[in-house]
């Protein structure tokens, strides 16, 4: 028998890896605070990582012609390459201020995305180094490697099943050493793994749902979607970083 707890679990990770699946991104920033209030984050932390890197590798199988080879290579090149220099910035910035300047910088372009009359576009993949570096920098120093890869997605106007399949070929090595760093550290325990268990069936059926409705969403409103997420992401970090 699934007791109360289990299901909780159960209904944010299908919750989270909608949105995810759907989107290309989004699954640990909705799944974490949510987890956080049911169990600790000792096990919702390996959970998500697991989750998130299954939904990728999923995504990526079935998605992989769709992926943007062009960039993302020089994007995860490039990632590598920044996180000495964030975890440099890391021992030599005010934590609290950076993330602040990074949730202002976030909030700014996405309303001016939004609301701003002007149209801002990438026409080639050559910023797709400096958006990998950026990703790596803040990935490593803050755990906020996400927004600069969305955002390059995002001006370079990528149709909603290129940016979908891109985002997770981007992050899914990523996850994919996150998960080998949790395992090897002990965090992946047998109750995370029976939650996991549970969880696999969710993972395909949102997995499938979700390409079904990415493919469904034209272009235009998609990145509306993306701006408005990135706002988001933008006011949680500020919050969270002022109190």
């Amino acid at each position: 028998m699934v007791d109360v707890q289990t299901l909780q679990i159960l209904a944010i990770i299908f919750l989270a890896t909608f949105i995810g699946s759907t989107f290309g991104f989004g699954l640990g920033l909705v799944a974490m605070p949510l987890l956080a209030f049911i169990v600790d984050l000792k096990t919702a932390t390996p959970l998500v990582a697991i989750v998130a890197a299954t939904t990728a590798f999923f995504i990526f199988i079935n998605n992989w012609r769709q992926v943007n080879f062009k960039s993302i290579w020089k994007m995860i090149l490039a990632s590598i390459v920044g996180i000495p220099i964030g975890l440099y910035i890391l021992k030599g910035a005010g934590d609290s201020f950076m993330k602040t300047m990074l949730a202002l910088m976030i909030i700014l372009f996405a309303a001016y995305s939004l609301y701003g009359r002007g149209r801002l576009r990438l026409a080639t993949e050559r910023s797709s180094v400096m958006f990998g570096l950026l990703s790596g920098i803040i990935g490593s120093a803050y755990n906020m490697g996400g927004p600069p890869v969305i955002i390059y997605g995002a001006l370079r106007n990528w149709p909603p099943i290129t940016f979908r399949a891109t985002m997770q070929s981007f992050f899914l090595p990523v996850g994919i050493f996150i998960v080998i760093s949790h395992t090897l550290g002990g965090l992946v325990t047998s109750t995370v793994l029976r939650y996991y268990g549970y969880s696999f069936p969710i993972l395909i059926f949102t997995t499938f749902m979700g390409g079904i409705l990415n493919r469904s969403i034209p272009t235009e409103r998609f990145k509306r979607y993306i701006f408005v997420f990135l706002l988001l992401i933008g006011i949680f970090l500020l919050l969270k970083t002022m109190f």
